[in-house]
């Protein structure tokens, strides 16, 4: 469908402007979440280990949404600000956060809204591994993930990438994210040593992207999944919109509103609420209710794809 069915030009122009104002408050009240979480982790290493962990594991939670299934999304489409020089300097440090080539990320994903459930439309037809080992991981530790991404982030640093059995020269544009990442992330761990000189610290930042993820990518998996057989019937179709509860929907940045996305990229993910509740309102959209979505129908769609 066109959205000009839904919304007129000039309220759409509206509609897809950023508000610095609330893009600056949603940033300061992320940045300080964690920084609150993490730093009482840190706090009570010495006082009560049991507390430290587990307020290292809500600021890992937390910091996985910094990615691509969250607020590091978001600044890849340059909407979150007025300034695109902003958009662009904080994807980059979303991306490297979470361990990620933005680079990489900004061509697949360009590619993906495109040619939503195209043949090799990566993100859309990708099925993450949900057995029982994987999930363990997902929950505590993800040690697998931890090793490939240190794996790609060093051979890509050095210029090479394998591809179908063999390495290949990687382009700069590509070579040069890596190496930024490896200095953004040691730079961090410089001044984390400098500043508190306990090894402990490192530990957990180290381990703060690859641990309690299981919730990050839950939802990156539910925003297509399914859906394949109404590809031709556009994003009202083949995405999924989910009610979320306030906190997630913030953490998520917007991205359970996920047919709204694909129908007009350009709106910011704080209006998406906006655009939500004109398509609701004029019957075209239908939403899913977390609970039982994800305690049973997301799991019926995994089953599903795995057979197939």
């Amino acid at each position: 469908m066109s959205i000009s069915g839904v919304i007129d030009k000039q309220a759409l122009r509206e509609l897809c402007r950023p508000r610095d104002a609330k893009a600056w408050f949603d940033l300061l009240l992320r940045i300080g979440g964690e920084a609150l979480l993490f730093g009482l982790a840190v706090y009570f290493l010495d006082r009560s280990l049991p507390v430290a962990l587990v307020f290292f594991y809500l600021a890992a939670v937390w910091h996985g949404f910094w990615g691509y299934a969250g607020i590091g999304h978001e600044l890849s489409h340059g909407r979150v600000f007025n300034s695109p020089t902003l958009n662009r300097v904080l994807y980059r440090a979303a991306s490297y956060l979470t361990w990620n080539n933005p680079s990489f990320f900004a061509k697949a994903h360009g590619y993906h809204h495109r040619h939503t459930f195209a043949d090799d439309d990566g993100e859309a037809l990708s099925t993450q591994e949900w057995g029982p080992a994987a999930l363990f991981g997902y929950i505590t530790v993800d040690l697998p993930l931890l090793l490939r991404r240190l794996f790609y982030v060093l051979v890509n640093a050095a210029g090479f990438i394998p591809r179908d059995g063999r390495w290949s020269a990687l382009e700069w544009t590509y070579q040069r994210d890596a190496i930024a990442m490896l200095v953004f992330n040691l730079a961090i761990h410089a001044a984390l040593a400098l500043s508190l000189g306990d090894w402990r610290v490192n530990l957990l930042w180290f381990l703060l992207p690859f641990t309690g993820q299981v919730f990050n990518r839950l939802l990156a998996q539910s925003q297509h999944i399914g859906l394949a057989g109404f590809k031709a019937e556009g994003p009202l179709k083949h995405s999924r919109t989910i009610k979320l509860p306030w906190l997630f929907e913030f953490l998520y940045a917007g991205m359970n509103f996920h047919a709204e996305h694909h129908l007009v990229p350009a709106v910011p993910y704080y209006r998406l609420t906006e655009l939500n509740a004109l398509l609701v309102q004029r019957g075209l959209l239908a939403e899913v209710q977390a609970r039982p979505y994800f305690l049973r129908e997301i799991w019926v769609s995994i089953r599903e794809l795995r057979r197939g």
